[in-house]
């Protein structure tokens, strides 16, 4: 199973300024196969229209821990703890890392295809190592 992290272009900008920070709050939600990265997203409410359903899934997703930011000369990384659904049954194929006070979005998983879980315990652990932001032209 492949995985594809993208970080959203707005998480930079909202990092620099101070208003994304490894002490807030976040969630990972997941959403189905027609959610999509879309450059232009910056909040939740963006993406929320594509979340899935089913049993052991809460709409808002789960809380997950991001960061401490990690950086070199050639990349910084964004660690994610694991997130768990229990006694799930749901079909998605992507997810979304996203801020909760201001919804502002973070990343974008996107899995090679639809994942089916039958009543079991399901856990995202983010990709690893841990997604990297690398400069360009630098």
């Amino acid at each position: 199973m492949a995985i594809t992290a993208k970080f959203y272009p707005s998480a930079a900008k909202e990092m620099f300024n101070g208003n994304l920070n490894n002490g807030d709050t976040f969630k990972m939600a997941l959403l189905s196969s027609a959610g999509t990265f879309a450059a232009a997203d910056t909040l939740f409410s963006d993406v929320s229209g594509d979340q899935i359903s089913g049993t052991g899934y809460s709409t808002g997703g789960v809380a997950v821990t991001v960061g401490p930011a990690t950086s070199d000369s050639s990349k910084a990384e964004f660690p994610i703890t694991a997130a768990l659904w229990t006694s799930a049954t749901f079909t998605f194929q992507n997810a979304v890392v996203y801020e909760t006070a201001g919804g502002k979005l973070l990343m974008h998983l996107a899995f090679d295809a639809e994942q089916n879980v039958a009543g079991q315990d399901y856990q995202i652990n983010a990709p690893s190592p841990s997604p990297k932001a690398t400069p360009v032209g630098i």
